[in-house]
């Protein structure tokens, strides 16, 4: 027994011994704040400068271009004749006095170069930087796939979107396609899944795959899904439907008609038509920085088949998750729609009906975000990046190479920084402050984002505040810490801007101790070490009372059997006294 009791008190020893550890740690834990803001904006693109040479100097001396850029000079001789000379990219012209000449090449070699005259005393220097943020991903870095398993014709839709593959593949993605797999089987390391025309229902999607496509997302994977006329015939919309979306059979069509008033009936409509109104997106008007393109995107040709967007559906597909705050999880949004030209033609017949909807209700792109910076891109019609668009119509080629960068993060990330607390250690009352700073991932300033500071304890939201734009970048709240239970909570911040996705900062831990002192001052791992060491004691004593009694109520086998032998005597005696008695 004592040897039980010794193992019992050791276990309780080092339980105390780990209460007490983890409580120092989590007071020993201190914020990490990063202090490193991007770099300046850049414009991959063509870069233009004038340069005047003289017998002493070159006006500018210097310049900065970024990688991949075509640079165009102009060099103009103010007196006598030069010439214009980079030994690293191969360049010696002659300019003639007071005439001007133009070099072009493109800036494909990293560093610090020289340009020189023969007549002039001093030289110039330019710089070629990379042009990538740091931290934000290269075209190199990314994987694309391309899946094909789910279309009843894979040689056709590798033809039919030859022109998008082939820029891909030319941009330096690491691309490949899924034919045989399961995507629930090829979705490790990739950045990017594209499923376009899904038309095969004799390969519908698994629930595995459906499943690891939404889970994918979720934790931050990009998703290109475009349809056709024949992807309502398979389970797509198993698919998307979690983040509020269907593919509709209705094709989009243009009412070419000069009576838009009452179109019922026209008969007059194209199936094809641009799109020029948008949600305002940086996938469109990002003009600052998108690495592999360098221009906005104002229309694009769409043809082909439509979406449906419910946001209830979102709200009724995550009840079957476990996600812990469910409203936290997807934000879908119509990015292009139809207008007063524009109808959904649901039974093919090219004729407006009266049954067949007009204007804004016809949804043709859908995009996805969710908290992890997951990004979802729904195309009603895969057609519009097809060869024939894409050759027709240069728009189309751009916005999706756009998309492509914004899928994958490439631009338009919020970043943080600055976030801090005035104190980490407080009493239930005092005020604390808070203050966090947030721009985009090329140091631009974002209006409009939404901040929220958030009280959380073993995973779970305590108290949510709406954090206050003091000049759109910078954010400060003063927090009354009555709101807040006692004990150990940690405090991030999380914010969101439509086209630019979430972020969340750091965990900063906080200990909020009682307003006043405890009624009993003594710390919790020596109260419960106290309460087990006296039930073990009653145990104990519990168990030396019953050994005891029970002791005392029953006697030795040898008292027994003196017993039985002295009891046979007693018979015997009265039995002879009897036998006596008799005679």
């Amino acid at each position: 027994m004592q040897l039980k009791i010794k193992k019992l008190l050791l276990i309780i020893s080092i339980i105390s011994f780990l209460v007490i550890g983890e409580s120092l740690a989590a007071n020993a834990m201190q914020s990490q704040i990063d202090d490193e803001l991007t770099p300046d904006l850049f414009h991959v693109g063509e870069f233009n400068l004038h340069i005047n040479v003289s017998k002493t100097e070159f006006t500018p001396g210097t310049f900065t271009v970024k990688e991949s850029a075509a640079v165009n000079l102009t060099i103009e001789s103010i007196d006598i004749g030069h010439t214009f000379v980079i030994v690293e990219y191969g360049i010696n012209e002659a300019i003639e006095a007071n005439t001007t000449i133009v070099v072009e090449f493109i800036a494909d070699k990293l560093g610090e170069f020289s340009y020189s005259s023969v007549n002039c005393s001093e030289t110039g220097t330019f710089s070629v930087e990379d042009p990538y943020v740091p931290d934000m991903p290269r075209h190199d870095e990314i994987s694309i796939l391309f899946d094909l398993r789910h279309n009843s014709d894979i040689d056709a839709i590798k033809s039919k979107y030859s022109g998008l593959v082939n820029w891909t593949q030319d941009s330096g993605f690491k691309f490949s396609y899924n034919i045989d797999h399961l995507i629930n089987q090829t979705l490790a390391d990739i950045d990017l899944l594209i499923i376009l025309e899904p038309n095969d229902s004799t390969k519908n999607f698994t629930s595995f795959e459906i499943e690891a496509i939404a889970q994918y997302v979720r934790d931050g994977g990009g998703l290109l899904i475009a349809g056709s006329a024949d992807s309502i015939f398979t389970n797509v919309n198993e698919l998307v439907q979690p983040f509020g979306i269907l593919f509709d059979n209705a094709t989009a069509m243009c009412i070419n008609s000069t009576n838009l008033i009452n179109p019922i009936g026209e008969n007059n409509t194209l199936s094809t038509f641009f799109v020029s109104e948008f949600m305002d997106h940086p996938i469109l008007t990002e003009n600052q920085y998108v690495p592999l393109t360098d221009e906005t995107v104002s229309t694009i040709n769409y043809a082909g088949s439509m979406l449906k967007l419910n946001e209830s559906w979102i709200d009724e597909s995550l009840e079957s998750y476990d996600f812990q705050v469910a409203g936290e999880i997807v934000d879908s949004y119509v990015l292009a729609s139809g207008n007063e030209t524009t109808f959904a033609d649901e039974n093919g017949n090219g004729v407006v009906d009266e049954n067949e909807t007009i204007g804004v209700n016809n949804t043709l792109i859908v995009l996805t975000e969710t908290k992890n910076n997951g990004r979802i891109a729904t195309i009603g019609s895969a057609n519009i990046f097809n060869n024939t668009q894409l050759g027709r119509n240069p728009e189309n080629e751009l916005f999706y190479q756009r998309t492509i960068q914004w899928l994958t993060k490439m631009y338009a990330v919020i970043q943080n920084s600055n976030f801090d607390l005035s104190v980490y250690t407080l009493n239930q009352g005092d005020i604390m402050n808070s203050n966090v700073t947030y721009r985009a991932q090329n140091n631009t300033i974002l209006e409009g984002i939404n901040v929220t500071l958030r009280v959380m304890r073993n995973s779970i939201i305590e108290l949510e505040k709406s954090m206050e734009s003091i000049d759109n970048t910078n954010f400060s709240i003063i927090i009354d810490t009555n709101e807040i239970n006692k004990g150990t909570v940690y405090i991030n911040v999380v914010a969101h801007k439509r086209g630019y996705g979430y972020n969340t900062t750091q965990d900063i831990y906080l200990e909020v101790y009682p307003q006043g002192p405890e009624p009993q001052n003594v710390p919790i791992p020596y109260i419960i070490t106290f309460a087990l060491t006296i039930i073990v004691g009653v145990v104990a004593i519990t168990f030396f009372f019953v050994r005891v009694v029970k002791t005392s109520d029953v006697s030795s086998p040898e008292e027994s059997k003196d017993s039985e032998e002295e009891l046979d005597d007693e018979e015997k005696d009265e039995v002879d006294l009897d036998e006596y008695e008799t005679e």
